[in-house]
């Protein structure tokens, strides 16, 4: 081997070791980046009360972002209990009922918290509809949720998919369906 063979061994050894050392030093900080940033706590942003939520859900309920018998009866610009003549029979700490000579409604509180991961505070809620005299009964989870002061209550899962869960069907999951839109969203731990 010449001079020029040996300073070209040398140097192309050196660079290889140079770049492995680079990359080793870029993946252990990306390695301590990501730990650092998962392990921040985010602070979760609420648009609904600390107290009173029930009476929360009763005025700001959205009952247009999600399955109810309430829809037939809906005209234009009908969105809350109040548009549809229902005020509550009974509302208790975490349980509203509204019920009428025909039709049972019931809200209970499930969860409250950032549910979804999203950094804004949700609501999920068990919502039950029965009819009093006829067999629709449906019983879903919805997990409710306002994106800003004003804002309504709004439906943005549900579950379970394509059927109900009803006490007569107790094997059906309860799991939440989340829309596509809320599942593209990055996770926070």
């Amino acid at each position: 081997m010449n001079r020029n063979e040996i300073d070209n061994k040398l140097n192309g050894d050196t660079g290889r070791i140079a770049e492995r050392t680079r990359f080793s030093v870029f993946l252990i900080l990306s390695v301590l980046l990501a730990s650092n940033s998962a392990a921040l706590d985010y602070e979760t942003v609420s648009y609904m009360p600390l107290e009173e939520i029930e009476e929360f859900i009763v005025d700001r309920l959205d009952l247009t972002t999600f399955r109810n018998s309430l829809g037939p009866a809906r005209s234009p610009g009908m969105r809350y209990f109040s548009d549809m003549g229902l005020r509550p029979t009974e509302i208790s700490e975490g349980k509203i009922v509204f019920e009428t000579e025909s039709w049972y409604y019931c809200i209970e509180l499930v969860e409250r918290g950032d549910v979804n991961h999203d950094g804004i505070e949700d609501v999920q809620i068990c919502f039950t509809d029965d009819s009093i005299y006829g067999t629709y009964f449906v019983k879903y989870i919805y997990l409710l949720t306002c994106l800003s002061d004003d804002s309504d209550l709004i439906a943005i899962a549900y579950g379970p998919s394509g059927g109900h869960y009803s006490e007569r069907d107790p094997e059906m999951s309860e799991k939440l369906v989340i829309p596509y839109s809320e599942q593209s969203r990055p996770e926070v731990n």
